[in-house]
């Protein structure tokens, strides 16, 4: 899939970085290393071996989640529902027209002149659905997890 492209890949960074840059700042330094961390390995961590890494027993392990990660995993399967999605409404145009067409729903230099149609209400809801999950499965709370999927929804919706 697209996502899986060394572009895909500069895109969801992209994207990642403006989310992260809104609900998590203090990650901007090591930004690009946890990014690059879950393009190396984007399996969410397992709960139980976070636990257990709690070497002191404090229980501080569930702290030091990296929000970068779950961004970055939260963009890979909007983005692959939102790919699916404009090829579905654009079946007769080629694939490169829709991946120019989602690359506009998220531009951040307002490059929409590829005509590309807003997004339904409930498109919208189960990118925030599909984005919250996907952020729980790497660990966030359910306050985090609302928050960071607002953000990236948000980002949609402003460029729609």
């Amino acid at each position: 899939m697209w996502t899986d492209t060394e572009e895909g890949r500069a895109f969801i960074a992209e994207v990642s970085k403006n989310v992260v840059s809104q609900v998590a700042p203090e990650e901007m330094d090591l930004f690009d290393e946890l990014v690059q961390e879950y393009f190396d390995d984007p399996t969410p961590p397992d709960p139980e071996e976070a636990a257990s890494d709690d070497a002191l027993g404090f229980g501080l392990g569930g702290a030091l989640i990296a929000t970068t990660p779950a961004v970055a995993a939260m963009a890979n399967v909007v983005f692959g529902f939102l790919l699916t999605e404009v090829i579905n409404i654009a079946k007769d145009q080629a694939g490169e027209i829709a991946v120019l067409k989602l690359k506009a729903h998220f531009s951040s230099r307002g490059e929409s002149g590829t005509g590309s149609p807003p997004l339904t209400t409930e498109q919208l809801a189960k990118v925030k659905q599909l984005a919250s999950d996907q952020a729980k499965a790497f660990g966030m709370n359910d306050d985090e997890a609302r928050k960071m999927a607002d953000a990236l929804v948000g980002s949609l919706a402003l460029s729609s």
